[in-house]
């Protein structure tokens, strides 16, 4: 790709984050195995088992070999059990088919924060099983008014990285019933939480100080947040989650402590709330603090009979204690709202309540249809802007700000293609669709300095050595969507530039062409970065490239952090995966440096295909820069029917399930 001058980008809402992966389980076949009880546990549910559970996880755990605990189906009796690490090795799973019982006397465990805490452990995956933390006693006894313990978390992991919990259900919490404390790589699947809809404190899943965690396929009953997210939180995944009884899903509270850390690249999609307190909230205190929550998409929500659907409100302050009379420091940002849709058991349905002193910005609704009684709702905003795209209702009450509207479709196809290239430029808030772009003297579409375009139905056609013709090149640009567009080119089908962020890529075939491409970065030594990118359901058909993250070889403060590339086919592509960070063209301005590009957190997840090369997968980092975090996911690559092979220079990272070639980070 030819580099495009700074005055010449595109797209509409989201993203980020960056799903989240973990390190693959190990072959049970191929574990130590450690049967609780064969370490003198009885499945009895009186007998305390808690010393053949500590056993059996100091066995595994001291182990230099995988390392499975078994337990058996029966109901397990258990004290406070702390899983400390670090352990010898990092593929270790409790594989648990019957039920762990907590003592009924709730003064046992009332006082102890948690009932299983894992602390400092790395690749530990818990499979099945059923946790009874019996906490009826406790919720009667605060009920009461009485003077009774705060209660145990049920399970808790802090400090940990790449961990799995799989088809685990968690009954009748004293407090929280999953806690995620301080960790890196956790993927949550076919979790069931289930507590009264009264429970105090209950929530199903909190998240904190923690990142690139996934919480999919879920249920969640209970009688606070079904998922509440805290401070520090970045890159999150929620999806396929069931919410209700409960207080909904819930970015907060923030802003209780003064220096605080912010929450970023939270993705909450396709989820189901059913007679909820709320549906998706934001929620700080009214008070100062530097804390803030941005990039946050909620996406394809249905409210069932819902008290407050949308709601941010940022005067939380619990009995007026502490914080009467002033405003939250918290700033929020970038947040998105689309294809929202169901029933409000109250006549406002959207409030948008903001701090005075840090208004909410950028806001941005789309495709949401809330009733109240079978009538539009209503919408309230305090201290809030943002913009409005589709179908609203209830109607925005968001005030705008510098928005302008453009519309292309096929009543201007001709006009378009008698134009070397389109380019809606400074502009807002763009939808292009169904517009096809032919034989480009060089690139097709530009979008550059732009907010909230979306692209969809795209056709691009030129020869497959025609120079310098990317289809779609968005820089120094926000929220920019492209979806199920065909693109056929001699250089880059999407090309990614400076200054990038929030770009969402869906459903694309791409070929002829380079690829797609984050890059050329760090051609300019001050330059700003690419973030918080996906790129997902496409198809590469006789390419040159793949999926590509590429920088010139010189000093550069840019960097491209939060990339996911998922679900992507490769049909003869000649390389599939690759980031090369020694991009010098003709040997000018570049020789005998290094990039100073900055590449962290990209993950590749499900890559499938062939290649047209041996070499399928090749990571050539800055030797200056070092890539980091670089995660590898059900991937296969092959050559001539065979596994093609992989090379890495000065990169790091980990893999999960299934990878051909074989991982060379």
């Amino acid at each position: 790709m030819a580099h495009l001058p700074r005055s010449s980008l595109v797209l509409a809402q989201i993203l980020s984050m960056f799903i989240p992966l973990v390190l693959a389980s190990p072959d049970p076949a191929a574990a130590m195995t450690y049967n609780v009880v064969s370490l003198g546990a009885k499945a009895d549910g009186t007998t305390d088992s808690t010393q053949a559970f500590v056993s059996a996880w100091t066995k595994a755990c001291g182990s230099t070999n995988p390392a499975m605990i078994y337990v058996p189906v029966g109901r397990f009796y258990l004290r406070q059990v702390v899983f400390n690490g670090p352990c010898n090795n990092n593929a270790i799973i409790m594989r648990i088919a019957g039920t762990l019982v907590a003592p009924s006397d709730y003064s046992v465990l009332g006082n102890t924060a948690n009932w299983l805490v894992f602390e400092h452990v790395d690749g530990v995956t818990i499979s099945g099983g059923v946790l009874d933390a019996q906490g009826t006693a406790l919720w009667a006894c605060k009920a009461s008014g009485n003077t009774c313990p705060a209660g145990a978390t049920t399970l808790e992991f802090s400090n940990s990285n790449n961990i799995v919990v799989s088809a685990l259900s968690s009954l009748n919490s004293q407090m929280f019933h999953i806690v995620v404390n301080g960790c890196q790589n956790v993927k949550m699947q076919g979790i069931g939480v289930t507590a009264d809809g009264n429970s105090p404190n209950t929530d199903g899943i909190h998240v904190q100080l923690s990142s690139s965690v996934t919480i999919l396929d879920s249920k969640i009953k209970t009688g606070d947040d079904c998922i509440s997210i805290g401070p520090g939180t970045t890159n999150l995944w929620i999806e396929n989650v069931e919410c209700g009884p409960g207080h909904g899903i819930s970015i907060g509270s923030l802003g209780k402590d003064q220096e605080e850390a912010g929450v970023q690249n939270v993705t909450v999609k396709t989820v189901t709330f059913t007679n909820t307190q709320n549906g998706v909230r934001i929620k700080s205190w009214g008070r100062p603090s530097n804390g803030f929550a941005e990039n946050i998409l909620f996406q394809h929500a249905v409210m069932m009979n819902v008290q407050n659907p949308i709601v941010i409100d940022q005067n939380y302050c619990p009995n007026n204690k502490g914080c009467p009379g002033q405003v939250s420091g918290v700033k929020i940002s970038d947040v998105t709202y689309q294809d929202i849709h169901g029933t409000s058991a109250t006549e406002v349905a959207m409030k948008f309540d903001c701090s005075s002193g840090n208004p909410c910005s950028n806001i941005r609704l789309e495709d949401v249809k809330l009733t109240y009684n079978n009538q539009a709702a209503q919408a309230s905003c305090s201290h809030a802007a943002g913009t409005s795209t589709g179908f609203v209702q209830p109607t925005s009450c968001l005030p705008s700000r510098s928005i302008n509207s453009l519309k292309l479709g096929y009543k201007f196809l001709a006009l378009i293609r008698t134009s070397p290239k389109c380019s809606p430029c400074l502009t807002n808030n763009i939808v292009v669709s169904a517009l096809s772009s032919l034989n480009s003297q060089m690139f097709h579409i530009v979008v550059n300095g732009c907010q909230n375009v979306k692209m969809q139905g795209i056709g691009v056609t030129a020869d497959g050595n025609s120079p310098n013709t990317d289809g779609i090149h968005v820089q120094l640009s926000s929220s920019v969507t492209i979806l199920d567009s065909k693109i056929k080119t001699g250089d880059d089908c999407i090309s990614i530039g400076p200054g990038t962020t929030n770009l969402w890529i869906e459903n694309v075939e791409c070929g002829p062409g380079h690829g797609i491409s984050i890059g050329s970065l760090g051609k300019d030594q001050q330059e700003a970065g690419v973030q918080n990118v996906t790129v997902k359901t496409i198809t590469f058909t006789n390419t040159q490239n793949g999926v590509r993250i590429k920088s010139w070889g010189r000093p550069s403060n840019g960097f491209a952090k939060n990339i996911l590339f998922q679900h992507a086919v490769m049909m003869n592509v000649q390389n599939p995966i690759v980031i090369d960070q020694n991009y010098c063209p003709n040997n000018k301005g570049c020789p005998g440096q290094v990039s100073g590009v900055k590449i962290s957190d990209v993950t590749y997840q499900d890559i499938h295909g062939t290649s047209a090369t041996e070499v399928a997968m090749k990571f050539d980092c800055s030797s200056g820069n070092p890539c980091s975090n670089i995660r590898l996911e059900d991937v296969k690559l092959t050559y001539n029917n065979q596994a093609a092979q992989a090379s890495c220079n000065h990169a790091a990272g980990t893999s999960t399930g299934f990878v051909q070639p074989t991982s060379c980070l």
